[in-house]
């Protein structure tokens, strides 16, 4: 198959990386060269497929499916029309995805289904995240935990024109799942537990979730630390109540695709729905291929061309963790996904650094301690085996090159209160 991938930067990634795993030659279509994306396909066109629909055409009939991989409003809606017109079949829903990059739409969909999330201000109390209603990941997001760090943080988000979702900071255990439905029949991937670093991006996925996790702030590899980590409050009735909510949240916004649902996991162990998105992710999905040899990119496109999809249970095979890395000024560290959508071409080098997949930017040739980044993907027996692979690639990336390894970073709340001026964070791996 030859698939069309519009857009090249994370979500792009994801899907250019996942249809080589599935053996599909990569189309890649993106306004500006020079993307991640772009070294992982076998073409790249530049060009902006709103302003010349006849190169798009052209570019478009020579393959046999059309992912977009982006969040351009104006280039969804063209392809959302565009692309049935020429037969070929879409792998997006513009309809359901117009209803989840709303988070006002989004929490109004939430309660009309009865699915738990966290309470609005002012039912709250501090501290409460203030975000903006459109947009994905870390973005404009907030902590703040009193009235005048409220006031600035809304303040802040007017000022761009950004309308200002207030609600309550959930501050358990972070889990992502896929769900891929179509003609009202639904697929639920493997859940996955997410890490991050200080401005809340996500660095970290790890997969399966049983055992996943490590506690608050601790580096991936590390010895325990004292008390009970996070997973211990997933427990099974946790995982079976994401997946009603992902199931129910499929059925609400009649689902024709993919979609994301994080939650965040409360004292009690409910999981909070926190965000959904319409549209293929990015980090999870590569996760949960090498945790379960699930592939969400072909899964859907098996389930358009069929409409319906497929029916299987996805489980967890090995343990697997997907995670980031920065090299700048003489030292590396673990941080979250921005760090990749501003990389130049990546390549892929399989067991490089001891991982079993690395994506890179490096120089091949020349000086290695300049900036640059890269994925790093390890699986391992358990959760746990995987964690210490990729804590030995990081360490081993560390010793070829002379780097420092710089502490990871981690939100504001697993180590200490919001204050009042407001920290950086932000719900979304994707």
């Amino acid at each position: 198959m030859r698939l069309a991938i519009v857009g090249g930067k994370l979500q792009g990634t994801e899907a250019a990386y996942l249809a080589g795993e599935a053996g599909y030659e990569v189309v890649l279509i993106d306004r500006r060269a020079e993307r991640p994306a772009a070294g992982l396909a076998a073409e790249v066109h530049v060009f902006d497929v709103t302003t010349d629909p006849a190169r798009t055409r052209e570019v478009l009939l020579s393959c046999d499916a059309v992912l977009p991989a982006c969040e351009d409003d104006r280039a969804l809606q063209f392809l959302s029309s565009f692309v049935p017109r020429m037969g070929l079949p879409l792998l997006f829903d513009f309809d359901a995805y117009a209803v989840t990059q709303s988070k006002l739409r989004s929490n109004a969909l939430f309660e009309r289904l009865g699915v738990p999330c966290p309470l609005p201000w002012p039912r709250c109390g501090f501290p409460v995240v203030v975000k903006p209603s459109v947009g994905s990941g870390s973005t404009g997001v907030q902590l703040v935990s009193s009235e005048p760090g409220l006031a600035l943080a809304r303040a802040a988000l007017a000022a761009q024109g950004a309308q200002a979702v207030i609600e309550e900071l959930v501050a358990g255990p972070s889990l992502s799942i896929e769900v891929i439905a179509f003609g009202g029949e639904a697929l639920t991937l493997l859940p996955t537990f997410l890490e991050f670093d200080a401005a809340y991006d996500c660095k970290r996925v790890v997969a399966p979730v049983e055992g996943a996790g490590a506690a608050p702030g601790e580096h991936a590899g590390a010895a325990p630390a004292d008390g009970a980590r996070w997973p211990a409050a997933v427990s099974a009735a946790t995982l079976a109540a994401l997946d009603t909510a992902a199931r129910r949240l499929a059925e609400g916004v009649a689902l024709g695709g993919v979609m994301d649902v994080e939650v965040m996991v409360a004292a009690d162990g409910t999981p909070k729905v926190i965000e959904i998105d319409a549209r293929l992710p990015s980090q999870t999905p590569a996760a949960v291929y090498h945790a379960s040899d699930a592939n969400i990119v072909a899964l859907l496109a098996e389930t358009v061309a069929a409409g319906r999809p497929p029916v299987m249970a996805p489980r967890a095979r090995r343990g697997a963790v997907y995670e980031h890395v920065l090299v700048e000024d003489g030292r590396v560290e673990v941080l979250g996904e921005h760090i990749v959508g501003g990389a130049g071409p990546l390549r892929r080098c399989d067991g490089l650094y001891g991982a079993d997949v690395v994506l890179t930017d490096r120089p091949e040739t020349g000086a290695s301690r300049g900036r640059w980044v890269a994925v790093l993907m390890t699986r391992g027996a358990t959760a746990a085996a995987a964690r210490e692979r990729a804590a030995a690639a990081v360490a081993r990336l560390a010793d070829e090159h002379g780097l420092e390894i710089a502490p990871e970073s981690a939100p504001a709340h697993e180590s200490a209160c919001a204050v009042d001026s407001g920290s950086a964070l932000g719900p979304g791996a994707s």
